[in-house]
């Protein structure tokens, strides 16, 4: 299921609760942030953009204000730690609107959104990613890592073709 805010879609999958100084950013991190910046943009590439907005801007008209603060809680709590520059940008901040949010989705475009997968810092991306492992491990041990691997990779291509444009 694509996530309700399209802004945040990219972000959700990519913040920890903190961040690092550049200057500490390992090996490690850089190549964790690489991967993920890169798989992301593939990702916007060969979505159909305004097929993405409106699927979501929908979703959010139909979601009840309750559910739109809980969800949102949510997400802030990985997003508040964006840079400075990006919040301002775009009016991320605790208590935004669900109206705000749709004016949000509205103005993108996909130099906006390169845009904001390059502003993430490579250390979040790497912590957020070390976290959803060690939450997800016992339930990976339990099961074949490559059937893992297949039910990922099927799971994007069924997103994929669900938003990309259908073929002239």
């Amino acid at each position: 299921m694509v996530k309700p805010i399209i802004l945040l879609l990219i972000l959700n999958l990519c913040f920890q609760s903190f961040i690092f100084a550049q200057e500490q950013v390992s090996v490690e991190d850089r190549i964790a942030g690489s991967t993920f910046k890169t798989l992301a943009k593939a990702f916007v590439v060969i979505v159909d953009i305004n097929k993405l907005k409106k699927n979501n801007i929908d979703k959010l008209n139909k979601m009840n204000e309750d559910k739109f603060k809980k969800r949102y809680a949510g997400v802030y709590k990985i997003i508040k730690y964006l840079p400075a520059e990006l919040k301002v940008r775009y009016g991320i901040i605790e208590g935004i609107t669900k109206e705000q949010v749709i004016k949000n989705i509205e103005s993108l475009d996909k130099k906006k959104i390169y845009e904001m997968i390059d502003s993430i810092p490579d250390a979040i991306i790497a912590n957020q990613f070390k976290l959803y492992l060690s939450e997800k491990k016992q339930a990976i041990q339990k099961s074949n890592a490559v059937e893992q691997i297949n039910k990922f990779w099927n799971k994007i291509i069924e997103k994929v073709n669900m938003l990309s444009p259908a073929p002239k």
